[in-house]
């Protein structure tokens, strides 16, 4: 009898039982995502399998199932050929009769979906992490090679150095001529040409990017949630305007909120013609970041400079608050998360979000802080009246470099 890799009984899979699975990492509508061991290489790899079952069902015509093997190892042989490091690499792809997989670049972090939602990011991270989806993106792109199913969980942050890497380059391409249904994709993401069953373009990526980034910044995606009726989404994402980020939040640059606007854009041809026009603009968004830790005394600019040579750039701000976060999270797991290093490596963290130009971040990590120090300290101890005070000063303007 042959077991699948998912039984508990199986625990290698691949040529020569190349790969040890370790531990079910995800699992979504399509397939599961297995943490494993290269025995040859001496490596940890991610094993992505294809549930063939739910693409074909479960007593398929042969030549039908055979299709869709040829296809899957086609599309992943294409999505293998983009180099970037803001995409998770494909090194190889194995087409078992029951079981095909991808062996991809294991990521050793948390979806961008743990991070949003219902606050806002700091804005150096949403410009960070924003142009670095543009790179990847880009560089798919030149390859002909479109994701039609960018979205926040298909987004993976770094653990070690809080980069992105983009998953599933390919995935929904090969679910598109597979599927019967209509376009795959996520419906809170779509874009409207994709919505209406259309094959999309490199802008229909783009378009799916604004939506990230308007719930990075925003805290919510432009319409509706994870419960809404996906026809009601699509009728949205086709005839109405989302509110303007700004609206939403007050502090958001006007550049920003003017790109965010332009990706999302009804008609394609209204938005940014490609990926690295949207590397640039997020460029120039970061700008007045770096001019603020260069003189912090001068306070937060939204006003954007001359145009610059193209080139993208990681603000420093957004290092140090990556490196800040990781801090925090170091010394939660060595001491647990009252103790005083952990208190004081936090109140940094809210301090340095301030001085990226972020008061509203400042406030609202403060402002957390406070509530957990009055709940393991008391409401008079001496670190939950300082989080609150900091908290105070920032809403009302008067935090370090604020004017």
């Amino acid at each position: 009898m042959t077991h699948g890799p998912f039984d508990g009984r199986r625990r290698f899979v691949g040529p020569d039982r190349r790969f040890e699975l370790v531990d079910l990492v995800d699992s979504g509508g399509f397939g599961h995502v297995w943490l494993a061991r290269d025995c040859v290489l001496a490596r940890e790899v991610a094993l992505k399998f294809l549930a063939l079952d739910r693409l074909v069902g479960l007593r398929p015509d042969p030549g039908r199932l055979e299709e869709v093997r040829e296809r899957f190892a086609r599309e992943s042989l294409m999505a293998a050929k983009v180099d970037s490091p803001y995409v998770a690499k494909i090194h190889d792809c194995y087409m078992s009769r029951t079981d095909p997989f991808l062996v991809m670049e294991y990521v050793d972090g948390r979806p961008l979906s743990a991070y949003v939602r219902p606050k806002p990011l700091p804005l150096a991270r949403t410009c960070r992490w924003s142009g670095q989806m543009a790179e990847g993106l880009a560089a798919a792109h030149d390859k002909g090679i479109l994701h039609r199913d960018i979205k926040p969980r298909n987004v993976l942050i770094r653990e070690v150095d809080s980069a992105v890497r983009i998953v599933d380059f390919g995935l929904s391409r090969f679910i598109d001529a597979s599927e019967t249904r209509g376009a795959a994709g996520t419906p809170l993401y779509m874009s409207p040409e994709r919505s209406r069953g259309e094959a999309g373009d490199e802008r229909s990526d783009l378009y799916s990017l604004g939506c990230v980034m308007y719930e990075m910044v925003t805290g919510w995606p432009p319409f509706g949630d994870d419960r809404a009726d996906p026809v009601a989404l699509a009728r949205a994402h086709e005839l109405q305007s989302p509110t303007p980020p700004q609206v939403q939040v007050p502090g958001v640059p006007a550049a920003l909120d003017e790109l965010i606007m332009a990706l999302l854009a009804k008609a394609p041809r209204q938005r940014p013609d490609n990926a690295r026009m949207v590397v640039r603009a997020i460029a120039e968004v970061e700008r007045p970041l770096e001019a603020a830790e260069a003189n912090p005394r001068a306070g937060p600019a939204h006003v954007l400079p001359s145009p610059s040579d193209g080139s993208s750039a990681d603000s420093g701000f957004a290092d140090r608050l990556s490196a800040a976060e990781l801090n925090v999270r170091r010394l939660s797991g060595q001491h647990g998360p009252s103790h005083a290093l952990v208190v004081a490596a936090r109140m940094e963290l809210a301090g340095l979000t301030g001085r990226s130009g972020d008061p509203r971040g400042a406030a609202e990590l403060y402002d957390r802080l406070g509530r957990d120090c009055r709940d393991w300290y008391g409401p008079g101890h001496p670190r939950t009246l300082d989080a609150f005070t900091e908290m105070a000063r920032w809403v009302s303007g008067r935090g370090e470099g604020s004017g």
